[in-house]
């Protein structure tokens, strides 16, 4: 049990709770939850960290255990519940002295971790007696109950040294240290760190220079002090950190050997082994020969037909070949022993070990943390956080390998997927996380550390045909094919296009012609025959008339003279009907231009043609029946208008076409046009528009000349 301190009374119970509730009384709703008095460690830190924030009043008394903070502004007083941290201006504690009986008057605050006191004024009453601590294991420090508390604790030193001046605890002034911060300070320098262990637990610790050394590692220690739990910044428990106040002395209760590089080496296939008075927990001296050193990380030593790991921080650089002692704590590794929080000396040189060559996964088990070498395909490389890993194909068995290169460095050009490699590394054996109940634990994998990018030579590069370039090959081959058929479809189906196109054309033309045909054998039946048939006629009747003198074949004569006239009009209406010979080699305003250069030729008339828009051509039949309206028009203006200018225009839209033919000529009344001698007058012009599906307007009066204008749709050209 805990005792109490000797300055402590009966009566101060009584009026601690006597102001308890007097304070909770006279608190009214809605006031502030300052106004009620906390006068013990325990109602602190029983507040959620809402209640701690709202600074609430606190005057506590209790005896002073010691500062945590440079320059005083720290440290942990405990009165007769439990201890409490207390945070203050700077020199808050420079007057008190470790088991003084102090009075605080502060406020709560909720603290990184913990609920504490902002303390305001720290009065002396007298001396008190220091209570004894809590006798507890080092594993019963990650107790979250513990922060801040006075305990004691036995263990095994594993390391001592002094702290660097950059991790010295210098908050900044006016920035408030929280409570168990992990990084409580004493007053004094200098600081040493050490680490505590007691079977797989550890515990930092940090004690003043006066009761530690350096020549404390692997002693046996008994030790008083303050419990600070560090956690990070969501107030979350990381692990127990352990300051012992500068008057509290170290006790030893097992000094270390005093040489213990003297004693005869242990041998490294004893490590772990059973004993009935075995040594667990306590250094252990072994010697080898260095196979493999990463300074101020890991050292690999062969030791008879046994390897064994070894982590160090000393930075003292050693070469393969080396002879070393090395004392270090034994642990379990993955597979075999290891050695942590060694120490090493260098006694002498050897040769280089030569790596022993694994010829199955048996072999790699006894020869966990020694050099080894195989020989294997290398079938994937990828980059890892600190260099690149190496999948190995090992007689059907997968194998990987690891390499440390800088970050960004590439691995050798010739590290092909494929080559089959000789691999040179150490040993490392992989272990499931839960092995059998009892019995010999045997794993199943391994994994090799290349030492360095020579410890990899290839012995046959990878052969062309690898899956991965058949693949390649593959999918062009198949790429060609996709593309050649795809080549192959467009131009049959361009082809195709192309024929039909051609076979419409050959159709339509072949259907004009027969529908051209048919209408000239019409034409010619109906008119051009029937003609002739009256002509033959008169010209017989005549014939039989002879006789009777000229005055009888008069009359036959002239009939057959009118019927011969009438049949060339027909003839002259059905070639006018057919295709202008000109449109074959000119289009539609080179032959208009032609026809008007051609009637206003010698004239004396100054003509002019303009085409605007997009030229292009046209349907023959819409052609042909613009052609034969301009030409009617551009005739008309020449023969009958006495023009003195004549201008053509043709506009082309993208869905209409316009033509207009314009003169300055006699002109004449548009309601009583005259008629044309050769029937191809407005009317025919006008029947033309109709078939076009277009509009003829014509604007002419006596005396103002005349224009024509024409217009057709073409959106369904």
């Amino acid at each position: 049990m805990r005792a109490r301190p000797q300055c402590f009374r009966p009566y101060l119970l009584w009026r601690a709770a006597l102001a308890l509730v007097i304070g909770t009384a006279s608190a009214q709703p809605g006031e502030p939850a300052a106004t009620v008095l906390l006068t013990n460690a325990a109602q602190v830190r029983a507040l959620t960290t809402e209640e701690a924030a709202r600074h609430q009043a606190v005057r506590l008394r209790g005896v002073f255990l010691g500062e945590t903070e440079p320059g005083g502004r720290g440290c942990v007083i405990m009165d007769e519940t439990e201890g409490i941290y207390l945070h203050g201006p700077p020199g808050l504690a420079s007057e008190i002295s470790r088991g003084d009986l102090v009075e605080v008057d502060g406020r709560t605050d909720p603290g990184g971790f913990a609920p504490f006191v902002v303390a305001q004024t720290l009065r002396k009453l007298g001396r008190g007696q220091i209570p004894e601590p809590r006798r507890v294991m080092l594993g019963e420090l990650s107790d979250l109950a513990l922060d801040a508390q006075w305990v004691e604790v036995s263990g095994v030193v594993r390391s001592c040294e002094p702290l660097p001046a950059s991790e010295l605890p210098t908050p900044p002034p006016g920035t408030p240290p929280v409570a168990g911060s992990g990084a409580p300070g004493l007053r004094h320098d200098p600081i040493f760190k050490m680490e505590l262990g007691s079977g797989s637990e550890r515990v930092a610790v940090q004690l003043n220079a006066e009761s530690a050394s350096e020549a404390h590692a692997d002693a046996e220690v008994r030790l008083q002090g303050i419990c600070f739990s560090q956690h990070n910044s969501s107030r979350q428990f990381l692990g127990p950190l352990l300051l012992v106040p500068r008057a509290v002395r170290l006790v030893i209760e097992k000094p270390p050997p005093p040489a213990p590089f003297d004693a005869p080496p242990c041998p490294v296939a004893s490590l772990l082994q059973f004993a009935r008075r075995g040594n667990l927990g306590h250094r252990v001296h072994v010697r080898g020969v260095v196979t493999h050193h990463r300074p101020g990380e890991f050292l690999w030593l062969r030791e008879g037909d046994h390897g064994l790991r070894v982590e160090s921080k000393q930075d003292e650089v050693l070469q393969a070949g080396d002879v070393v002692d090395v004392l270090g704590f034994p642990a379990r590794g993955q597979y075999t022993p290891v050695l942590e929080d060694a120490v090493f000396r260098k006694r002498g040189s050897s040769a280089p070990p030569q790596p022993i060559r694994l010829t199955n996964t048996l072999a790699a088990l006894k020869h966990d943390a020694d050099l080894v070498e195989l020989e294997a395909r290398l079938t994937e490389r990828h980059p890892i956080r600190d260099g690149w890993g190496l999948a190995l194909d090992w007689g059907g068995a997968p194998t990987e390998a690891l390499v440390r290169l800088p970050e960004g460095t590439a691995p050798p050009a010739n590290w092909l997927v494929g080559s089959r490699v000789r691999v040179t590394g150490i040993c490392s054996v992989l272990t499931e996380k839960s092995g059998p109940v009892s019995g010999i634990w045997e794993p199943r994998s391994f994994q090799l550390l290349l030492r360095s990018p020579a410890d990899l030579s290839v012995i046959e590069p990878p052969s062309w045909w690898t899956h991965r370039h058949l693949m390649l090959l593959l999918g062009m081959i198949a790429g060609g094919s996709l593309l050649a058929t795809a080549i192959v479809m467009v131009v049959a189906r361009w082809r195709l296009r192309e024929q039909a196109t051609r076979r419409a054309m050959a159709e339509s033309e072949f259907a004009a012609i027969l529908s051209e045909r048919n209408r000239m054998a019409r034409e010619i039946h109906d008119t051009l025959a029937q003609g002739l048939v009256a002509t033959s006629v008169q010209l017989r009747l005549a014939k039989k008339q002879a006789g009777a003198g000229p005055e009888a074949m008069a009359k036959p004569l002239d009939t057959a003279q009118e019927l011969i006239r009438a049949s060339l009009e027909e003839a002259r209406n059905s070639i006018w009907n057919m295709r202008s010979h000109v449109l074959e080699t000119n289009d539609l305003a080179g032959a208009l231009n032609g026809i008007l250069k051609q009637l206003s030729n010698g004239t004396g008339m100054q003509t002019s043609l303009e085409v605007t828009g997009r030229a292009r051509r046209f349907a023959p039949v819409i052609e042909n029946n613009l052609l034969r309206v301009g030409q009617e028009a551009i005739t008309n203006a020449t023969r009958h208008a006495q023009a003195r200018r004549i201008a053509v225009r043709l506009e082309f839209a993208e869905k209409q076409f316009r033509l207009s033919v314009s003169d300055d000529g006699e002109g004449f009344d548009t309601a009583h046009p005259p008629s044309s001698e050769g029937g191809f007058g407005l009317v025919g012009m006008r029947e033309r528009t109709a078939q076009l599906n277009g509009e003829l307007s014509v604007r002419s009066a006596p005396g103002q000349g005349t224009e024509i204008r024409l217009w057709v749709p073409l959106s369904g050209e």
